[in-house]
């Protein structure tokens, strides 16, 4: 249990401190900005869809099974 629960930390450590190191990489046109309304409202739209098909099967399927039982 203690290498399952530290060993992903740690590599989660590693992969961060080797991202970190890397050079920042120049601006060109197919970069998008993160600084701008646009990227936030993609962000939370991304993250909204996702939760909602996260949540929808058991919201759709909860009143069936209770229907059927």
């Amino acid at each position: 249990m203690f290498f399952a629960r530290f060993g992903i930390i740690v590599l989660t450590l590693a992969l961060a401190g080797a991202l970190v190191t890397q050079p920042r990489r120049p601006v060109t046109a197919g970069t998008m900005p993160t600084h701008t309304p646009v990227f936030a409202v993609l962000l939370t739209g991304i993250i909204l869809l996702l939760a909602g098909l996260t949540f929808f099967p058991s919201l759709a399927l909860g009143p069936l099974a209770e229907a059927l039982s």
